[in-house]
């Protein structure tokens, strides 16, 4: 009996999030005739595949107790060096190349910035952030690229058997982070990094050595959403993954990863969150709700995703019932 209990512990949040998904999808399909459509189910998943790379690296980080605000100027810089390879004459499997490499340099600044100086993550990768967004726009001085390979391209606008590379490249990656965390012995120890960070210490585990790999993880997968949304969109604009650390870090809260306590979440809670995200916007979309009240509802959204993190932490340590 205890465990059934135990199992169903742990599912009940994927339960709550799956009945979320069924309710709007039920109520857009009265809503709007165009909402079960093939076509706006595929509009839906390659939106959130942006985002949802980016999340997979931020729940990685929110484990460990952090948080990354400079993953929309990491991508941008990243696939702008890129791109600028690529228009120069330098092929396309080196362009990538070189933007992976700067992620995962942006990653290292960031964790070094939390792990060696001490800083705290909020500062140090909103700082960092500030510093990828003005080196690209001093380089780009408000010119957008475009006109690059087509193989190129077809990295994130191709199609594989009927489907769009974006989304398989989003599932294959939430498989292979979700086994990496589960079921690696570094994976776990990412859970107790953010956990009990004194006595993974006491344990003789490498805490900074953990925290800086997460950060390179998380700037890593900012270059290959990068990739990803130049290939479909066939331009780096100036304004490039403008407001996406809060779609990420909303994904990741209401997959059910704490941003109060280190060491809880799931990339499969994650994955379900992003489809959240991408559900509700494309239901404001065809409900014709104005841009301006859809920035409104996403920051709503994450502050009650945040008062639920609270609260669920308060009644975890005992603090909430004591209160009362």
């Amino acid at each position: 009996m205890s465990r059934i209990k135990g199992f169903y512990k742990k599912i009940a949040e994927q339960i709550v999030l799956f009945a979320i998904i069924i309710v709007i999808i039920v109520a857009m399909g009265i809503a709007s005739p165009y909402f079960l459509s093939v076509r706006n189910a595929m509009n839906i998943v390659q939106y959130v595949s942006t985002y949802g790379i980016i999340a997979i690296g931020m729940t990685m980080v929110i484990l460990t107790g952090g948080i990354n605000l400079s993953v929309g100027g990491t991508l941008a810089l990243s696939v702008y060096v890129a791109a600028k390879c690529m228009l120069a004459g330098i092929p396309w499997p080196a362009a990538i190349l070189v933007c992976l490499i700067v992620g995962g340099m942006v990653g290292v600044v960031n964790g070094f910035a939390v792990a060696g100086l001490k800083i705290p993550p909020l500062i140090a990768t909103l700082a960092v952030e500030q510093i990828t967004r003005g080196i690209h726009l001093g380089l780009a001085q408000g010119a957008p690229l475009h006109g690059f390979p087509e193989h190129f391209l077809n990295i994130g606008a191709g199609e594989l058997l009927g489907i769009p590379m974006a989304v398989i490249w989003t599932i294959g990656l939430f498989l292979f982070f979700g086994f990496f965390l589960a079921k690696t012995k570094t994976g776990r120890l990412i859970y107790a990094v953010g956990g009990n960070p004194e006595a993974t210490r006491i344990a003789g585990i490498n805490n900074k050595r953990l925290i800086m790999l997460v950060y390179i993880f998380a700037g890593l997968l900012c270059s290959i959403a990068g990739i990803i949304v130049v290939g479909r969109m066939n331009s780096v604009a100036v304004s490039i993954a403008q407001g996406i650390d809060m779609q990420a870090i909303t994904a990741c809260v209401l997959g059910g990863a704490s941003v109060t306590i280190g060491g809880k979440g799931k990339v499969s809670g994650t994955f379900l969150g992003i489809l959240i995200m991408g559900l509700i916007q494309n239901s404001l979309d065809l409900l014709n709700v104005s841009a301006y009240w859809q920035t409104f509802i996403q920051g709503l959204i994450l502050l009650l995703a945040v008062s639920l993190d609270a609260v669920r932490t308060l009644r975890a340590s005992g603090t909430y019932k004591k209160k009362r």
